[in-house]
């Protein structure tokens, strides 16, 4: 479903998708499922870094993700071990995220996670 809708920074994106009738999947809503996974793509940033990549980026956004995020999301092979890890140190969003647990801090498009 092609969709575009307003959100608030601060808002979490399952919320804002089940406020606007557009359906995610989803179980738990607790990011211990998995059933939620979405693709994400950040419009603010010109050039999306490397998931993997150890570096600093001045430029980047900062994303806090939690643990269990990460954990549900290797366990369910949508993203690497490393890239779980770099996410966690350089405080990146990967690029597969779970919409009960993803915090909308800029323009974003959400597309189905196969």
């Amino acid at each position: 479903m092609d969709k575009r809708v307003q959100a608030r920074t601060g808002d979490v994106l399952l919320r804002v998708a089940e406020s606007n009738g557009v359906k995610i999947p989803t179980e738990c809503k607790d990011g211990t499922c998995g059933s939620c996974a979405v693709k994400i793509e950040d419009l603010s940033v010109e050039e999306p870094m490397n998931s993997t990549a150890e570096d600093y980026d001045a430029h980047a956004q900062s994303y806090y993700m939690e643990d269990k995020e990460l954990d549900t999301l290797v366990e369910m092979g949508a993203i690497t071990k490393k890239e779980a890890e770099v996410a966690q140190q350089f405080n990146r969003q990967t690029p597969i995220r779970l919409a009960c647990q993803c915090i909308v801090r800029s323009d974003i498009i959400v597309k189905p996670f196969e």
